[in-house]
């Protein structure tokens, strides 16, 4: 059985999931639709992992990470304890920030 808490770290991924899908530019979502509708498929059945996969696999696909679109990957990585890619979003982050 789902606690509290565990119910509301998913609502905190799922937010940052969302919020990165937002600032993908309508080009690259054009493009990636059909992973598109996987990625709400996912977040519909409480896949976040799966969500959070897909939509990593298309900005690295599309090339375009920008910080507003890797600032909120970076914080659903760290909610879900996926620390290998929350490193490497954090270098990402860095070295378009700098």
């Amino acid at each position: 059985m789902a606690t509290p808490e565990l119910i509301q770290s998913w609502a905190r991924t799922e937010a940052f999931l969302r919020e990165a899908r937002t600032a993908l530019p309508a080009d690259v979502a054009a493009e990636f639709s059909s992973q598109l509708e996987q990625f709400v498929e996912f977040l519909a059945h409480n896949e976040l992992s799966l969500a959070f996969d897909t939509l990593l696999g298309i900005v690295e696909d599309a090339h375009c990470a920008v910080p507003p679109l890797i600032q909120p990957l970076l914080l659903a990585a760290s909610n879900m304890g996926l620390e290998q890619q929350r490193q490497s979003l954090a270098k990402q982050l860095a070295s378009l920030t700098n």
